[in-house]
């Protein structure tokens, strides 16, 4: 987005940008968005959350509890009784927690699919992380909004389909078909029924889907010369004339292959061939021109947003790993969308992009949006971190690690999130979508990819399933649960607090192996007494994990009743209003255990007489028993006490008032395991800037070098970085060097650099140059900075490689990092080229940054007169 007609961009003080933008190495502020900075021993940002839990499952649980506390709608004020979210993407929230929804403008009403695409696929893994049946609940209301309310009249020309951006008429009514129907987000918010739709046995919700499958299909342009699908279904309704579908078109593909796993390839097969041209657009016209603009672009409802942006870019990069039999060069094409975008995002002066203390923070475009610097890394390095393990890359992993540390940095208790990187807020004080559902559903992602490093200590979580969880218990010592379905290659991952002693699948015992080409487990131990636990079980969709496990359980006989409580078979049920139970425990985490259904009525929590900020909801739409109808977690550690109050209310939906506890369960285990410091790529990193070749270049020794996308060239807001790219060859003949194809291309820029992320150690940089460009040379008299320290002034490239069209390599040796990077700086000297020759420019051709020396390379010569 940028911007115009929704929100305020706020940019900081004059001060605080004169401040920046002279910091010696990246940037390094006291306080990052809510909370003040912690680095650890080697200057790197470092987690500001004490819990045994860690940052990020903190995070999810101040994202679930604000989403369950929102307020409702009644029916005299929209067409069904919904919390106000489902709704509306506006929102206010005051300094104590306060939510006030607010109506939004039809523009910003068109948010819903990107709203309803965050929530759902959001809570459909939050069930599966937690075993909350709160998720099934969240899922009903919102599908059965966009289903009921936000589909095209039958006799529509796309009849049923999503409206996906309803930018016109009034919200919290039926959508107006003359808002704008976005296709990829039809099939992103299709690909969320479907998921939505196993996890809850909703046969609507599937059946809805399979039918806007059947209209992409139907309307795909199967031409291999044209584009298969537009932007819009109703471009007539636009405010603007071009309808040209780009990068979002792999959120369609994603839709498309998901549906054709599980059988359903429409009337005569027809998703299949749509598919297959979608695939074909990918590979033969948007890959080739990766590094245009708007090729992974073109994804926000409320401009033309002909720019790439923070959404596109991941979900086009997460197909391509996902498909790697399709897309055999994933491991580089993927690697480059996602890094291009650091690139290209840092253009603006009033972002001030940068590298802050190690990690990466960059706002949602190149025009946007002031120094909101937080929601774009939490939407692309979960995917980063996707392609890291995928990938078995170390240096995209400490990327990504970085990244989701910094940006946890933005919450509070009470539901209010900073997204201004200087602290205070900017986007997520009106744009609820942005500030909850969002990082519910790319947070989970990222503790998937990387549970050792994000993942919560002592504690039993399913983090990843390739299949959808539609039922899960939580009990001390076992953990159940089915998936939906079992095709080939079902895997789940795991973090538990304990080693398995059994795995069972379909009831049958599956064999503990050391790689998962069939059947069975592996486990890794961690220090503190966790494993990782990884399953496939290929056909059979009951699992089975047991083992000595630290948790425990208070059973209904420990708990103190007061106010009406009776015992049932299956626990105590309490529904009179002030009905309380009360449960003493010692520890640092707790869980509500208990029963879920049509019946379900609401109650308080207090724990230590504090009334916590999200209340229970017991109701489901089908009874759900042994589940975790409330949890708390990163407790300081020793006794606490648990209140459970019944409200004697219950939520439009239910028939009843029950609140059924089936017991508590707690934890005193206290060893962490999570946040490693000191880590990061060891290897030798080679980069050619302006190179745009999809793969890597191979020197005369053997080594990769790969395009240079991780550095920062500010050249103004909405510019595209790509213009200070030499992305044409240069054709003379390179003198004195063996790869003259090192020295072709290149970055020219009157002040860029390249924060490289590494290791603790010792390194060198090897800096490539040639004057090889002719009269497009620009005015050439740089300085060099190594971590902020001048290593040369006044370069004259030609005149130290002994004259034009020649290689020189400049060697520099025994250089620390400083808060986990390496930072190679040119800064052009003066300000005008001499004889009115305009702006001078530095220039790099090619860079290596590798552990020990790197021997001696040229000796430096300044130009005179400087």
């Amino acid at each position: 987005m940028n911007g115009n007609g929704r929100r305020a961009i706020g940019l900081t003080s004059a001060a605080t940008l004169v401040s920046l933008a002279h910091l010696a190495v990246g940037a390094s502020l006291p306080r990052y968005y809510a909370h003040e900075a912690n680095l650890d021993k080697y200057g790197v940002i470092a987690p500001w959350y004490h819990g045994l839990n860690g940052q990020c499952d903190y995070r999810v649980r101040i994202a679930a509890e604000t989403l369950k506390r929102y307020p409702w709608t009644t029916m005299n004020q929209a067409v069904a009784a919904y919390p106000h979210y489902v709704f509306s993407g506006t929102w206010q929230i005051s300094s104590n927690g306060i939510i006030t929804p607010r109506t939004p403008s039809p523009s910003a009403n068109g948010d819903i699919g990107q709203r309803a695409v965050n929530a759902l696929n959001g809570w459909v893994d939050y069930y599966r992380y937690t075993g909350d049946p709160a998720a099934i609940a969240h899922v009903t209301y919102m599908a059965d909004f966009i289903v009921t309310d936000c589909v095209t009249p039958a006799d529509h020309p796309w009849p049923g389909l999503f409206i996906s951006a309803p930018a016109k008429g009034k919200a919290y009514g039926k959508a107006d078909p003359h808002g704008w129907i976005q296709l990829d987000l039809c099939a992103a918010a299709g690909r969320a029924l479907v998921r939505a739709s196993q996890l809850t046995g909703n046969t609507r919700w599937f059946e809805t889907a399979t039918h806007w499958a059947d209209l992409l299909a139907a309307r795909c342009n199967l031409d291999p010369a044209a584009d298969p699908w537009p932007r819009y279904a109703n471009p007539e309704d636009t405010p603007w004339k071009d309808n040209k579908q780009t990068g979002g078109v792999t959120m369609i593909l994603a839709f498309l292959d998901q549906l054709i796993a599980l059988g359903y390839t429409g009337e005569h097969d027809s998703l299949v061939p749509a598919r297959d041209a979608g695939r074909r657009y990918l590979r033969d016209r948007l890959l080739p021109a990766w590094t245009v603009n708007d090729t992974w672009g073109r994804y926000f409802w409320d401009w033309a947003n002909p720019v790439q942006n923070c959404l596109t870019t991941p979900d086009a990069a997460r197909y391509l790993i996902e498909h790697p039999e399709a897309f055999p060069n994933w491991r580089v094409d993927a690697r480059n969308i996602l890094t291009l975008f650091l690139n290209r995002s840092s253009v603006s002066p009033d972002s001030l992009s940068d590298v802050y203390d190690g990690a990466w923070a960059y706002p949602e475009a190149n025009n946007c949006c002031g120094r909101s610097l937080w929601y774009s890394p939490v939407s692309l390095a979960p995917t980063l971190a996707e392609w890291a393990v995928q990938a078995g890359n170390p240096w995209g992993r400490e990327l990504a690690y970085r990244q989701l540390v910094l940006q946890t940095y933005d919450a509070h208790d009470n539901g209010v999130t900073e997204d201004d990187i200087d602290g205070g807020v900017i986007v997520n004080g009106d744009w609820f979508n942005i500030a909850h559902p969002l990082p519910l559903r790319f947070l989970l992602e990222a503790i998937g990819w990387l549970p050792e490093e994000l993942g919560a200590s002592r504690e039993n979580h399913v983090v990843r399933s390739s299949a959808v969880i539609n039922s899960i218990v939580y009990a001390p010592g076992r953990i159940t649960y089915s998936t939906f379905e079992a095709p080939a290659s079902t895997v789940e991952v795991l973090r538990l607090a304990f080693s398995p002693d059994s795995v069972l699948a379909g009831g049958e015992r599956l064999h503990k192996h050391r790689g998962l080409q069939a059947n069975g487990y592996t486990v890794k131990k961690l220090p503190n007494g966790d494993a990782i636990l990884t399953i496939r079980h290929d056909g059979q969709r009951e699992v089975e994990v047991s083992g000595r496990d630290p948790q425990q359980m208070l059973s209904e006989n420990s708990l103190v009743c007061e106010g009406g409580w009776r015992h049932e078979a299956d626990g105590l049920v309490g529904q009179a209003t002030g009905a309380a139970l009360t449960a003493a425990f010692e520890g640092n985490q707790v869980r509500l255990i208990g029963v879920a259904g049509p019946s379900g009525g609401l109650a308080e929590v207090y724990l230590d007489g504090e009334k916590q900020w999200a209340p229970v909801d017991c109701w489901n739409p089908a009874p759900h028993a042994r589940q975790v109808l409330y949890y708390r977690n990163g407790l300081p550690p020793g006794p606490h006490v648990l209140r459970v109050v019944a409200r004697g209310e219950h939520n439009p939906y239910s028939l009843g008032t029950r609140v059924q506890v089936e017991g508590v369960e707690f934890s005193a285990a206290s060893e962490a395991f999570n946040y490693p410091s000191g880590t990061g790529p060891q290897d030798t990193q080679r980069m050619i800037f302006g190179y745009t070749a999809r793969q890597d270049y191979r020197d005369s020794q053997g080594h990769l070098w790969r395009p240079a996308t991780e550095f920062i060239t500010r050249i103004g807001r909405d510019k595209d970085s790509i213009q200070t790219w030499w992305t044409t060859p240069a054709t003379c003949r390179i003198e004195n060097t063996r790869d003259p194809e090192l020295y072709r291309h290149g970055v020219h820029c009157p002040e860029f650099w390249v924060p490289v992320t590494v290791a603790p150690g010792t390194y060198h940089a090897r800096l490539k140059f040639a004057s090889a460009r002719g009269a497009e040379m620009p005015a050439s008299v740089f300085d060099v900075l190594i971590n902020g320290h001048t290593e040369v002034e006044n370069l004259d490239v030609a005149a130290t490689a002994g004259g034009q069209n020649r290689a020189v390599d400049l060697v520099f040796n025994d250089i620390t990092p400083r808060h986990g990077i390496i930072e190679i700086r040119l800064r052009a000297s003066g300000q005008s080229g001499a004889n009115g020759a305009g702006p001078r420019e530095a220039f790099l051709q090619a860079l290596e940054v590798g552990p020990g020396s790197g021997g001696q390379g040229g000796r430096p010569i300044s130009a005179r007169g400087f």
